[in-house]
């Protein structure tokens, strides 16, 4: 489909001697017009310029070209940029003819012509017979051309006057070429045009998405730079594969002299390649040994142009590679939470190191994964006492700079909170894991991100948390180096049994405290009392710190059992010592009164978290499985957040439920870290709000409604305060109570006895008064007293008023209240203005009537107390 201007071209073109055509052009279509400058003729309708790039302007299946004349044959050199915006295919490609017999390229024309895309999307360099490509004479690898949405390339080649073809691509237009290969072939010595042939199908995504630009023809620049060493291959113990930055000439090429290898060898004989002449393969005359590095300096051979290389050196390391145990390679750094920027590049990696002073790994096929997404390792040698860089194919050359970098397809997105890790070698064997959390920071500040996990003892391969620390280097990490918080740690103590979890009544999970040697844990390491007999273990998953138990009999439901574990290792063998009992149940179902609300921190320090201690007050063993807490907004419940965890729950246990446990654990020096649990929580308000126990069946267990006004009124802060129960037999909604921890205990109590607990006496006539003597300064001794009441039958309506000793009222603590047949209620020694009692005696009256008019009167002393300075 060419216009009139084509063919009056053509016309005269043709008229014109062979000779009278250019030998050299470009084009860079900034003009916007290829009809303007170089001449373009052919499909011109199907073509257009956007942008200053040639595009193609087909709107469905087509066979289409341009060209122009050109006469270049030898010592030329063409070199385009090409961009082809969707899936090439064997019907979806693009032609470029360097030298053709003909203007019009669809009508039989000899030559030679670079193929983009194609069956197996490479770039290729074909000869044309009468418009079939009949020889393939270069070509990239398969797979090159590999995007469906976008496949930038420049693409140079030359032929020499000897009718060398070099073919050189660069695959993204990043301004480096590869040499793609090289060969021979001379049947064609004359051309008359240069152009572009595009097959394009029915398929959508083709349209308009072939472009073209800075096209240019013209003879071979002087070469003056030598060739250059790119790499050394290892191919057996006598063969190695020398890789040069562009085609070498033979003769020097294959002179033995030209290679010296140290230590103690040299070449035997070197044959340049016969398809790729940048390509020497190299034969020593004695064997390398395992483990060894051999230094190859190469002098005096040429490229095509006589430049000769002068000390171009490389390493090469020979070794066959060891079988990897357990422990021998190591995680040992992990740079999660790359943001903010304190020196390392924004860019997740994994570190991983050699622990051995003698053995050479190959990662080959090795793996590494997080549970969701697992990233295979290339080739590469780890020798004894290296490190690995572990990242993404774009941060790879971030890290450089650092050491060794591998760059893994499908590398795992670390999660800044925590991940499980698992490092396997080629045969899927476990070699090691670590479950991190961004607790293991040990500083809130560095968990923030920008720092980096540093393993503390690498020699120790079966450490957990006290074995990882926030870096200390100034950068923020060391990836490729020693750690900064290297110190040699060796692990002397034996595991621990931290809990048993009731899977089923004939099957127990066991959770430990470290990572255990897997061969240790067998059937006869169990024993049960009052009765029964394991007879099943399976090992949970790495890293191993659970092992699941299946008994012999179902457990029998309100029956006490103690589990102890004997002759269990952890992995550098320690036995497990006296930390080896636990007591279990088979859980009952939970009911309201079961289990309290007994201690809550709605206000932290800054940076601190909430909590929401629990206890069991009933004879019941329970699940936390069955328990939820919640809050309530607008008066409704909601944010119901199941605890989760599977849990038992004794009888007379406190639980600690928080999001940061090692926050609580720093914040609250006193509390037991063992009965802390990590779970999420719903939000608690400052100031007030509520929180909410359930069953996870659905029922309200109870709800406490807390202000700021519970605080002990002398307090001028109550962040980091908690809110204690007083006595958990009594209600939750009582507002007495509930009181402020101690000041001497650290402000809070989590998961041992409150502070503030104070039992209400059983009741001993109608009114009781404990302690008399009591000290309200917040010291965790005796701050409150507990008036108990108990009358023999219901319907009393009463006044329960404070005096001193001259009759003022100081308090009113209960105001015409409808009492049950029994109750109590706290005093913590402020008066009715806020105000702090006097030291020294005060008078309860408490007065009573019913329907019947009967009116009681009671009259009780005690004593305020103050500490002397």
């Amino acid at each position: 489909m060419s216009t009139a201007v084509s063919r009056a071209f053509l016309l005269a073109a043709a008229l014109l001697p062979v000779t009278g055509l250019r030998a050299q052009f470009s084009d860079n279509f900034d003009d916007g017009d290829f009809t303007l400058g170089t001449l373009w003729t052919g499909d011109d309708a199907l073509y257009t310029v956007v942008g200053s790039q040639l595009r193609s302007n087909s709107p469905g299946a087509a066979n289409y070209h341009l060209s122009t004349p050109s006469s270049l044959v030898d010592d030329a050199q063409w070199e385009f940029f090409i961009d082809l915006k969707f899936s090439t295919s064997g019907a979806n490609y693009a032609d470029v003819y360097l030298m053709s017999s003909a203007a019009d390229l669809a009508s039989g024309v000899d030559g030679y012509f670079v193929r983009i895309g194609g069956t197996d999307d490479r770039v290729e360099l074909f000869r044309s017979d009468v418009g079939t490509p009949v020889s393939l004479l270069v070509q990239s690898p398969d797979g090159v051309v590999n995007s469906s949405t976008a496949n930038p390339f420049r693409i140079k080649v030359t032929r020499t006057a000897a009718a060398l073809w070099s073919l050189y691509f660069d695959d993204g237009a990043l301004g480096t070429y590869t040499l793609a290969g090289s060969a021979t072939e001379g049947t064609y010595t004359t051309a008359g045009f240069f152009g572009i042939r595009i097959e394009q199908s029915s398929a959508g995504t083709p349209v308009n998405n072939h472009f073209f630009d800075d096209i240019s023809a013209g003879p071979i620049p002087v070469d003056l730079t030598p060739p250059t060493l790119v790499s050394a291959t290892v191919i057996s113990d006598t063969q190695i594969d020398l890789a040069f930055s562009e085609a070498v000439e033979q003769f020097t090429a294959e002179e033995e002299a030209n290679y010296d290898i140290i230590p103690f060898n040299s070449a035997a004989s070197v044959v340049r390649d016969g398809t790729d002449l940048a390509l020497v393969h190299l034969t020593l005359a004695i064997a390398m040994q395992s483990g060894n590095t051999y230094t190859i300096t190469v002098n005096g051979v040429e490229d095509l142009a006589a430049n000769a290389c002068v000390n171009e050196t490389t390493d090469v390391l020979y070794f066959v590679p060891d079988e990897a145990l357990p422990g021998e390679v190591v995680i040992n750094e992990i740079f999660a939470d790359p943001t903010p920027i304190i020196g390392l590049p924004e860019a997740e990696f994994i570190e991983v190191f050699n622990a051995t002073t003698n053995k050479t790994f190959d990662l080959a096929d090795w793996t590494i994964g997080d549970g969701s997404s697992t990233g295979t390792f290339p080739s590469i040698p780890l020798t004894p006492g290296a490190f690995a860089i572990l990242t993404d194919d774009t941060s790879a050359p971030q890290y450089a700079v650092f050491g060794t970098v591998v760059s893994i397809g499908s590398f795992p997105s670390l999660n800044n909170d925590g991940d499980p890790l698992e490092l396997k070698d080629d045969n899927g064997v476990p070699i090691d894991a670590v479950t991190y959390s961004d607790a293991w920071y040990n500083d809130d500040i560095k968990a923030d991100g920008g720092w980096t996990l540093e393993r503390i003892d690498p020699m120790t391969p079966c450490s957990s948390a006290a074995n990882w620390t926030a870096s200390n280097d100034p950068q923020g990490g060391t990836p490729g180096e020693e750690n900064s918080v290297f110190a040699v740690v060796p692990d002397l103590t034996g595991p621990a049994l931290t809990s048993v979890q009731v899977i089923s009544p004939t099957e127990l999970r066991l959770l430990f405290n470290e990572l255990l040697d897997a061969t240790s844990t067998g059937t006869a390491a169990y024993t049960l009392a009052p009765g029964g007999t394991v007879n099943g273990v399976v090992n949970g998953p790495a890293p191993l710190t659970t092992v699941n138990v299946t008994l012999d009999a179902p457990l029998v439901a309100g029956v006490l059992y103690t589990i102890t574990v004997g002759g269990v290792k952890d992995c550098p063998g320690n036995e497990i010592g006296s930390a080896n009992t636990a007591q279990f149940a088979l859980p009952e179902p939970v009911a309201a009164g079961d289990v309290v609300i007994n201690e809550v921190l709605y206000d932290p320090r800054v940076g601190g978290y909430d909590f929401v201690e629990l206890y069991n007050r009933s004879t019941k063993t329970l699940s936390l499985a069955d328990l939820a807490l919640a809050n309530e907004e607008n008066g409704q419940i909601a944010n119901i957040t199941p605890i989760g965890a599977a849990d038992l729950f004794l009888p007379g246990q406190y639980v600690v439920i928080t999001e940061d446990p090692a926050n609580i654990a720093a914040e609250y020096p006193l509390g037991v870290p063992a009965r802390y649990l990590q779970a999420d929580l719903p939000s608690f308000n400052n100031g007030e709000g509520s929180v909410v126990l359930m069953a996870t069946a659905g029922d309200t267990l109870e709800t406490f409604r807390y202000t700021d006004d519970m605080h002990f009124e002398l307090l001028n802060e109550t962040e980091g305060v908690s809110l204690e129960r007083v006595d958990p037999a009594r209600a939750a909604d009582d507002a007495s109570n509930w009181h402020s921890a101690s000041e001497p205990i650290g402000w809070a109590t989590p998961g041992y006895l409150n502070s503030q607990f104070s039992a209400a006496p059983s009741p001993s006539g109608e009114l009781t008064i404990d302690p008399a003597i009591f000290s309200p300064d917040n010291d965790g001794y005796q701050d409150v007293l507990t008036a108990t009441y108990r009358f023999d039958e219901p319907g009393f309506t009463g006044t329960l008023k404070v005096f001193d000793l001259a009759g003022r009222e100081e308090r009113t603590l209960l105001n015409n209240v409808l009492l049950g047949v029994e109750g109590a209620v706290s005093w913590d020694g402020i008066l009715e203005d806020g105000s702090k009692g006097r030291i020294g005696p005060h008078i309860f009256v408490f007065e009573v009537f019913d329907l019947a008019g009967n009116v009681l009167r009671f009259r009780e002393t005690v004593v305020l107390a103050h500490k002397l300075n």
